[in-house]
């Protein structure tokens, strides 16, 4: 098999079954703190935002799966609706491929959001997150509320089937002061290749800010 085209199956390979469940053994857990500087330099601790709802949301511009919810206006619909409810949105960006940090900062409005660049995929690593897009809800109370997919429509295809919000119902519950009613569901996108991580720590990251 020609080397090129063996990596190419090897990535589309990756990129449709990598439908990530792995963050569900952290539901109900107190979510890992982190320590890192936004792409403006201001420092967020995770855990300095208790007492509200955080999002973390993991999407990059190099991920198609991630660019059809920035273009289909998705997600900036849900940073209105967060911003709105005073629900914090964090933006995780994994490890960069091609685009440099200042073309990463071209590309997106820090108005709505909190914009962090995971360089060292601890943060990816901690939280189990192995697909952009893929969401984690933070409760009030700093417990892992939800984990998985954006909505319905997480395969880039058409579907005649209702589209199902699954992070907005999330926030609809939490805001109601409600369990969430479906805490889990399938990511599919990009594959993130996180670090390892011994299997029974939950680890608390801080770090030093992203360069």
């Amino acid at each position: 098999m020609n080397k090129a085209l063996f990596h190419l199956l090897l990535f589309l390979l990756l990129t449709m079954l990598s439908g990530s469940l792995s963050a569900d053994v952290l539901l109900g857990a107190n979510a890992p703190d982190f320590q890192r500087q936004d792409l403006q330099g201001n420092k967020h601790k995770l855990s300095d935002y208790a007492g509200k709802i955080v999002v973390l949301d993991w999407s990059s511009p190099e991920c198609p799966y991630s660019r059809r919810y920035y273009d289909n206006g998705t997600l900036n619909s849900l940073y209105d609706y967060a911003k709105k409810n005073g629900i914090i949105w964090i933006n995780i960006v994994p490890r960069l491929q091609k685009l440099t940090r200042e073309q990463i900062v071209k590309q997106f409005d820090t108005s709505k959001k909190i914009v962090i660049l995971d360089t060292t995929l601890d943060i990816s690593t901690a939280y189990g997150a192995t697909t952009t897009p893929q969401i984690v809800i933070v409760d009030k109370q700093g417990i892992l509320a939800y984990s998985g997919a954006i909505d319905s429509t997480a395969m880039l295809k058409k579907t005649a089937s209702k589209v199902v919000p699954y992070t907005r119902n999330a926030l609809d519950d939490l805001l109601a002061s409600r369990e969430v009613s479906k805490k889990i569901t399938r990511a599919f996108g990009c594959f993130i290749q996180t670090n390892a991580q011994p299997e029974d720590v939950l680890p608390s990251i801080i770090g030093t800010g992203s360069r």
